[in-house]
């Protein structure tokens, strides 16, 4: 006998196949019926859980913010928590291409209406304001090359990760997924770090 599920996980299945929905086939295909679909039931049920496509929009925002701050915590020097962060967010591209291409587009922040460029902004802030805070403790430290703009830093390495999505969306990663995220830290911290100086 299957045993129901609670509306708080049914809810949350909803919302995850919505960020898949959305995030593999854009909103066009964004409907109940295809949510229903992913999730494996009828698309009147949806509404039992939800009372309208715009409160699933939401509980869509709500689970990328759950899933971005579930993500490890990193520690040890800011170099190292800023390789976790990076490898993390590279790696969900290759796991979760839902949440990371709806973090890069406009389309889940035109889906929620006037609030959401702002919620959507919010979310996407915080990641730069992690490697913000990564490269100038580091740049205190002496980690980082003295020449090193602390802003365009912030920008090369995000744009890294969006470069990285669309690669793995398109097809056109030259090695498996893990190499590259591995590569694609060294090139970065190659730019970034002060060459060492051998004894």
């Amino acid at each position: 006998m299957r045993t129901r599920k609670s509306t708080q996980e049914r809810r949350r299945e909803i919302a995850d196949a919505a960020i898949k929905v959305i995030g593999e086939c854009g909103l066009r295909e964004f409907t109940a019926a295809h949510i229903a679909q992913e999730v494996g039931i009828k698309d009147g049920t949806i509404f039992r859980h939800f009372k309208d496509m715009n409160e699933i929009t939401l509980a869509v925002l709500d689970r990328l913010q759950e899933s971005l701050e579930s993500a490890p915590q990193f520690t040890g020097d800011p170099l190292e928590r800023l390789e976790g962060f990076v490898l993390n967010r590279l790696h969900s591209v290759t796991v979760q291409r839902g949440i990371q291409s709806l973090l890069f587009s406009d389309q889940l922040s035109h889906a929620l209406g006037a609030e959401g460029p702002r919620r959507v902004a919010a979310l996407r802030n915080r990641g730069r304001s992690f490697i913000r805070s990564c490269l100038r403790e580091a740049a205190e430290k002496g980690l980082l090359r003295e020449d090193l703009d602390i802003e365009g830093a912030v920008v090369l390495v995000t744009g890294t990760v969006m470069g990285f999505l669309f690669a793995a969306t398109d097809g056109a990663l030259t090695a498996p997924a893990g190499e590259m995220e591995r590569r694609c830290w060294r090139t970065l911290r190659s730019a970034l770090a002060r060459k060492q100086v051998l004894p």
